[in-house]
């Protein structure tokens, strides 16, 4: 009994370590780009101020260009779903 209750236990924490990892990693695809664009920036703020604020822009813009194309394509998604209502 206390063989197969500890082989219980031990797989709980396996299944938790394996959850724990699946997050990493889609956590490091979400937002690896995001996070290597900011150190990129933060890295050139410590050599030079102009060229920090020149990425710093650059990743700004990139933000918005993606917010934009996100809504276009969420309003395509909401046109679509209207169109197939009206057939």
């Amino acid at each position: 009994m206390k063989v197969a209750k500890k082989r219980a236990v031990m797989m709980e924490y396996v299944i938790i370590a394996v959850l724990v990892a699946a997050a990493v990693v889609v956590a490091v695809i979400m937002f690896g780009r995001t996070i290597t664009a900011e150190m990129n920036v933060a890295t050139q703020s410590m050599s030079n101020a102009e060229d920090a604020r020149d990425a710093q822009k650059d990743v700004q813009d990139s933000a918005e260009d993606k917010v934009k194309e996100a809504n276009k394509h969420a309003n395509e998604m909401h046109n679509y779903d209207e169109q197939k209502l009206d057939e």
